[in-house]
């Protein structure tokens, strides 16, 4: 009986360890998960990832999870400190985003077949507004990590690199995209020409009339080669231009016995 006792409780010991770890497990995922959003809101590059260890970590333990927990607080304070760079940051990339689709739009071939209730109008003022705002919102971030440099004595890194430099990289990415689809835009286009479409149509006109002139009827070969041979007929025996016509040699007999008949005597 006692042994038996023991198996019992070996087993739910085994069991509520199992629902420990399970639990651990689903805690630190989820704190995982919120680590990546505050990585992206922090603009950490991979090099910034990496240096937190546990976070590959398979060894599920509490020592694990605190050191989640430290490394959110961490993100959080860094994040709430220069909240109002962050967010203007955030804003300017945004519209970053906004300028680079609607370039993208600019070199879709099905854009003017989608163009319902002036979307197009409206879309090129969106894009004008964007491209308007961007400059003002950079020259701003600009002036606020030059201050936050002069405060702290160390750069406001963005991805690794300073924010004029991630400007740059992106707005040169922009510029290759931009001029790949050019080039694919042109393609599609000299593909799509009608300039041989003319010739193949005069061709075909040309070898159908061919066609039709070469398949007679039985008729018409005929009729054909009547008139063929009443030509060859002709031109072997031609009519003499002076030859006078029996209708008029008639005539001129008719009109001699006339002449020749004496008068009655009275």
């Amino acid at each position: 009986m006692n042994e038996v006792r023991q198996e019992l409780l070996l087993f739910w010991e085994e069991k509520i360890r199992e629902g420990k770890l399970h639990l651990l497990k689903y805690k630190i995922k989820n704190l995982r998960d919120e680590i990546q959003i505050w990585w992206e809101k922090c603009f950490l590059s991979e090099d910034e990832k990496q240096e937190f260890d546990d976070y590959k970590s398979t060894d599920y333990t509490n020592q694990l999870y605190v050191s989640h927990v430290e490394e959110l607080g961490r993100l959080k304070r860094k994040f709430y400190r220069n909240e109002s760079l962050y967010l203007l940051i955030e804003k300017q990339q945004d519209t970053w985003k906004r300028v680079v689709n609607m370039d993208k739009q600019l070199y879709n071939p099905e854009r003017l077949f989608q163009n319902r209730g002036a979307q197009l109008l409206q879309e090129e003022r969106e894009r004008r507004a964007a491209q308007k705002d961007l400059p003002q919102l950079e020259e701003l971030i600009k002036k606020e990590t030059e201050l936050y440099e002069r405060e702290h004595g160390r750069p406001f890194l963005l991805y690794g690199q300073s924010f004029s430099d991630m400007i740059l990289y992106q707005k040169e990415q922009h510029k290759e995209n931009q001029k790949s689809l050019k080039i694919t835009k042109k393609k599609c286009e000299n593909s799509a020409a009608p300039s041989t479409a003319p010739k193949t149509i005069t061709s075909v006109s040309k070898l159908k009339r061919k066609l039709v002139s070469n398949i007679q009827s039985p008729a018409s070969a005929q009729d054909k080669q009547a008139r063929v041979a009443s030509c060859e007929k002709h031109a072997s025996h031609p009519v003499e231009a002076s030859r006078p016509k029996r209708g008029l040699k008639v005539r001129q007999k008719l009109i001699e016995r006339t002449v020749s008949v004496p008068a009655a005597q009275p």
